[in-house]
């Protein structure tokens, strides 16, 4: 079974997961990053019946951070919707204290919608998913602050509560 063979049906996927394995293996610029996760990603937005801009988001959703990938360059590839919702879910590297970093990002995924939202739902449940070992607090402080603040404002869901359920595997100290 190829990569992307499970996500295949869906339309625009396939020319994502290949710029996006493009990006990962020529343009790279983030030791450690492998496609892996996004597709991980994009699995379980597609599996939570996002639409499939939402799911194509999910597959470039790191490609910014990750890569040298530009946001004008995602927009003449992707357009400037799903563009958008890439740029919503990708930290300001010039905020450089971690925890108002975060507290920008959650805020910036806040305005930008319940599309966005779900993708970081899904990408926080994703990495807790891979994990064997207990990450570090202040990243479990930013999710459980993400999911606490998505549920505010648009509630819970599937993957909210998939978010949850990965969370409770590490308590809170």
């Amino acid at each position: 079974m190829s990569v992307s063979e499970d996500l295949g049906q869906i339309p625009g996927v396939e020319p994502a997961i290949r710029f996006t394995q493009d990006a990962y293996h020529t343009r790279l610029r983030r030791r450690g990053r492998t496609v892996e996760h996004p597709l991980a990603v994009a699995r379980l937005l597609a599996a939570d019946g996002q639409s499939p801009r939402v799911v194509v988001a999910g597959v470039l959703h790191d490609v910014l951070e990750d890569t040298e990938v530009t946001g004008e360059e995602l927009d003449g590839v992707f357009g400037a919707e799903i563009a958008g919702l890439v740029r919503a879910l990708s930290q300001d590297p010039s905020i450089t204290k971690y925890r108002r970093r975060k507290a920008a990002l959650r805020t910036q995924i806040l305005d930008a919608g319940p599309d966005a939202a779900a993708i970081s739902l899904a990408d926080k449940a994703a990495k807790l998913t891979s994990l064997d070992s207990r990450p570090a607090e202040r990243k479990l402080d930013h999710y459980r602050a993400t999911l606490s603040e998505i549920e505010q404002r648009w509630g819970p869901s599937r993957l909210s509560e998939l978010l949850r359920a990965q969370l409770s595997r590490w308590p809170p100290r």
